[in-house]
């Protein structure tokens, strides 16, 4: 109730800040999978979403953040935020000392758009 009243906590307050960001991490939003699911392997995808591109991947990520914008463009090249995300992602891979990712599951240009889904 707290952030119906002060809305604006969801941006100032840092405990905030952290908590909405897990839930937005945590929390499917119909027909959208959670980040955590694709992240942990817990998304299991079915023939029709394997037909479609979306396994278990970096790309799939991308696309429930910010797919709206950044994915869904068959034909053309990766957005450059997605491109951006991706450089990023093999440098924090490597500073880690994980392993590589497929190239072929990190883009989200060829996916379709998940709120299409249902």
């Amino acid at each position: 109730m707290d952030l119906l009243i002060d809305p604006d906590r969801v941006h100032k307050d840092t405990y905030t800040v952290f908590l909405a960001a897990l839930w937005f991490y945590m929390t499917p939003q119909a027909p959208k999978m959670s980040i955590h699911d694709v992240a942990s392997g817990h998304f299991k995808p079915t023939s029709v979403d394997i037909d479609n591109g979306l396994v278990n991947g970096f790309g799939i990520t991308t696309s429930i953040i910010n797919g709206g914008l950044e994915c869904s463009k068959p034909g053309q090249e990766e957005d450059i935020r997605s491109a951006y995300r991706i450089m990023t992602f093999k440098h924090l891979l490597e500073w880690f000392g994980l392993p590589e990712e497929d190239e072929a599951t990190m883009g989200c240009k060829d996916l379709p758009r998940l709120w299409a889904w249902a």
